[in-house]
Formats: C-alpha cells, structure tokens, sequence
C-alpha cells in the first residue's frame, strides 16, 4: 500500500529512492524487489519512480553511480598509479587489501546486493564488473607483467596472481563483514597487513645474499 506522498526536493527524493532500492535488492534479491515495492517504501507512486529513473538500468547505473562517487574511484585509481610508478609493491597491494576490505566494512548494503546479483545473473552483476572490476583487473595484470619483466615477481600467469590476490581479500571480507564471521580478534589492518606479506613472499624473488628483501 501506498503512504502518503511527503514534499521533497527533487535530489532528496532522488537520494532516497536510490537507497530504498540499494537496501530492498540487498535484504530481498533482485526477483524479490520490485518497482512498485521501491515507490511504495518511499511513499510515492512508481511514475513519480519512473521520472527518477526512467528504466530498470537507469537504477542500477545510479547505484553503481553512487557507490563511485562514495569511494573516490578516480583517485583511488591514481594512488595505484602513484605506487605502481615507484614500484612500491608492498604498499600497492596494501593498498588493494584496504580498499577491498574497507569497502565491505564500510558498505556491506551494497555488497550483499552484489553477491545477490552474481547469484542471479542479474545485469548489475556485469555492469558492476565493467565499472570496477574490469579496469582493476586489467591495472593489476599489467603491473603483474611488467615486475615479471623486471625480474622481480616469479614467473607465472599473470591471471592467477591477481585472482589469488583478489580473492583472499574479498573472501576475508565476506566472511567478516557479510557474514559476521569471526577468524581472527585481529582488527582488519592487521589482517590485511599479514596478508600481504604472504603474497610478496610467494610472488617476489629471494633476493640475493646482501641485498635487502
């Protein structure tokens, strides 16, 4: 049933709609959250909706709008740069692992709406990997490539190491953040440091005796 529509300016209006959406498909999946359920949350009818997003995809591109502009993707895209011109591969993928599980932590709303999506093959789940999964992929493989040319990373595919470095991250994330599981009393910067240092032990080179690691 339809509340009473309520006086709001058109960005706060706009604002909601979009986080009843984000916490509707989170709790409900996507089979399980319709237009009309979204309107109806927000007190409106699904024209007044409509004129916010004239289509299913208009919604889920704002969503994944709203979770860019919250993360700061740009500069969080130049700050990898910045590390991966020093070579700083240590801090790089300190770097990967925080953003990861801070992004969990900090918004696991949208997270679960993700994995719901995954699940059912639902287009946000593309649309979300050619947003941000895509050009970290295709940023990390490079990287990985490039510190294999330089002598410094082991041989091996490039593909397996940023899916392996990925992974434990996002599983770590998962199980703490999603699922409330609780692996280890160390707080996440802890966790993420320790894993780190077990990647660069597996993907760097002994170095030479005198050298440092």
């Amino acid at each position: 049933m339809v509340r009473p529509k309520s006086r709001m300016h058109g960005e706060d209006r706009h604002r909601q709609l979009l986080n009843i959406a984000i916490q509707g498909f989170a709790q409900k999946g996507f089979s399980g959250t319709k237009t009309k359920d979204i309107a109806a949350a927000a007190g409106v009818s699904e024209a007044i909706l409509f004129r916010h997003f004239a289509s299913k995809e208009d919604l889920y591109q704002a969503i994944l709008d709203s979770k860019e502009t919250r993360e700061g993707t740009s500069l969080c895209i130049q700050e990898f740069e910045t590390l991966a011109a020093r070579r700083d591969d240590r801090g790089l993928f300190l770097k990967l692992g925080s953003a990861i599980v801070g992004s969990f932590k900090e918004d696991p709303a949208f997270h679960r709406l993700v994995l719901y999506a995954s699940l059912e093959g639902h287009l946000l789940a593309s649309l979300f990997r050619e947003r941000f999964g895509l050009p970290m992929e295709n940023f990390l493989r490079r990287y990985i490539v490039l510190r294999q040319k330089e002598g410094v990373f082991h041989k091996c595919d490039p593909s397996i190491v940023m899916n392996f470095a990925c992974g434990v991250f996002v599983q770590y994330a998962m199980a703490r953040h999603l699922f409330g599981a609780k692996h280890s009393p160390l707080p996440d910067e802890a966790v993420v440091k320790q894993m780190v240092t077990l990647i660069m032990r597996g993907l760097r080179k002994q170095p030479k005796k005198g050298n440092d690691a």
